[in-house]
């Protein structure tokens, strides 16, 4: 498939607060900003200065988290740089973890842009692992990108704290039209804060990505749980849940992230404290996850919520309601209220967010990433729409016949092979996966040409070297079918590493020979 056709700026996750710079360096950023991040993490597998593929340099390593890892990369072909996560490598094996993240991944496609949601800007599967290439939130001059930073080190005052709630609300809104039911992890680490002081929802990997099946490892007993007891099947952060999610997260719906969200809105108007008094204290927050799990859910089942002196306070406790049905309803029903409340404590009103139509260029990459992911129809439909806005678009033409192919459609891909070599001559790419269309419908001298005037315009295409040394093969000339297989083998392809060694066992099958 083509590389991206755009260059962004931009990325995702907060520098670690108060951390220790063991192990951290300095990083400048491509716009000339310098940030301190880690430049490798033990679980991480790449370390500063690695490639992942061919283009992402990698300048440290942003967080590991139960099951991803985020790296902090830098793309040579688009020259932008970005968080790229990925699973980690312990549970590439495991199909369940693989499924989630795949399910994870689709839910950041199909929020595609709002202004209050960091960007997802491809999908991309490198060396049989699917990453998530995402907008960094770059951190101001003291480090903060995130609201728990400013919880943490710059308390909010009343009128920023609107602000950034109305914010939110307008993002989960964008989010419930994009068909996420509940976010299930709304918690300052997950509202992060622009240098230019604009909210930026991230985080949406439990978003209708639930597990029900098995129980999972255990994790950090403030963080994301799993199963305790068989009637369990809630997970999330426990000092944002609310009292159903302790019990099915799969029931949980927007009225259970407004309850979230209304913790959140409690700490920006209590300088960080919680709204229940705990008896839990600071040493037993290393005890069992079930004991800090059972203290959260009676607290928030029976606790409470402690007064505070703030206009604030009467929307806190209708989001705080312990019955789904007492709170606000959706995120616009709570904006609504907020909304006023700005209005007369900083005579600000917050511009309404709408969705605009996608430009070309993103809808080529929402096509690429669904195609990563596996969603081929759906990806062919928004290359369909790509080249009714573009219909010279050379890499369009061609991704949507690799998808035709893989859909068994050859008569269809080898059409959209043909328009993309019509309308670029020189793209190796187009020639090489003509070339492939052709030699599964058994039309091998054809096949062969192609491949060759791949070859020919990219000597390091490997995909159009390995198939020429088949096609080859197919057309009984074993010389030069060995020449094509070893100068595969030594391009010592990355993206192709699994099929090196077929090519090194066929080339050894032709020396016998």
């Amino acid at each position: 498939m083509g590389r991206l056709t755009k260059l962004f700026g931009g990325l995702l996750r907060e520098t670690p607060p108060a951390e220790s710079l063991i192990g951290m360096s300095t990083t400048r950023l491509p716009g000339g900003a310098v940030i301190r991040v880690k430049a490798d993490h033990p679980g991480a597998v790449y370390k500063k200065g690695n490639l992942i593929g061919t283009s992402y340099e990698v300048l440290g390593v942003l967080g590991l988290g139960g099951f991803s890892v985020v790296y902090l990369v830098y793309s040579r072909d688009t020259r932008s740089v970005y968080a790229l996560k990925t699973l980690r490598d312990e549970y590439l094996g495991d199909r369940e973890s693989r499924d989630q993240f795949s399910k994870e991944a689709k839910v950041w496609v199909d929020l595609e842009r709002h202004p209050y949601v960091v960007r997802a800007y491809f999908i991309e599967e490198l060396a049989g692992r699917i990453y998530i290439g995402m907008e960094y939130i770059e951190p101001d001059e003291e480090g903060l990108n995130s609201l728990e930073g400013y919880l943490g080190r710059r308390q909010p005052d009343l009128v920023q704290s609107l602000r950034w709630a109305i914010q939110f609300c307008h993002g989960m809104e964008h989010a419930q039209d994009c068909g996420i039911r509940c976010h299930r992890d709304v918690k300052p680490a997950n509202i992060m804060i622009t240098r230019e002081g604009v909210v930026k929802i991230t985080d949406f990997g439990f978003a209708d990505v639930i597990d029900n099946t098995r129980a999972r490892h255990a994790t950090d007993p403030l963080r994301r749980r799993k199963r305790l007891r068989p009637e369990f099947t809630g997970f999330g952060t426990p000092m944002y849940m609310p009292p159903e999610q302790f019990q099915n997260a799969a029931r949980c719906d927007q009225r259970s992230d407004i309850y979230s969200f209304g913790v959140v809105l409690y700490q920006m108007a209590s300088h960080g404290r919680f709204p229940y008094e705990t008896r839990l204290r600071a040493h037993d927050m290393n005890k069992s996850a079930a004991t800090v799990w059972r203290e959260m859910h009676r607290l928030h089942t029976d606790a409470y919520v402690v007064h505070l002196a703030s206009p604030l306070f009467p929307v806190i406790q209708r989001c705080l309601q312990k019955d789904p049905s007492s709170r606000y309803q959706t995120f616009r029903e709570l904006r609504l209220d907020l909304e006023p409340l700005l209005k007369k404590q900083g005579g600000e009103t917050i511009e309404s967010s709408h969705r605009d139509n996608l430009e070309a260029w993103e809808l080529y990459n929402k096509a690429y990433s669904l195609s990563s992911l596996g969603h081929l129809d759906e990806a062919v439909a928004y290359y369909d729409k790509v080249l009714a806005l573009e219909p010279g678009n050379t890499d369009a033409w061609n991704n949507k016949g690799v998808c035709l192919r893989k859909l068994g459609k050859l008569d269809e891909s080898l059409s959209c092979y043909d328009r993309a070599t019509e309308n670029d001559r020189r793209n190796a790419s187009a020639w090489s996966n003509r070339g492939n269309c052709l030699y599964t419908l058994g039309r091998y001298a054809e096949a062969l040409a192609d491949l060759v005037k791949a070859v020919d315009i990219d000597p390091r295409n490997e995909s159009a070297l390995l198939n020429k040394g088949l096609v080859e093969e197919r057309l009984g000339r074993p010389g030069d079918a060995a020449l094509s297989y070893r100068a595969f083998i030594a391009l010592n392809p990355v993206q192709y590493q699994a099929h090196v060694p077929f090519a090194k066992k066929r080339l050894a099958e032709l020396k016998k020979h």
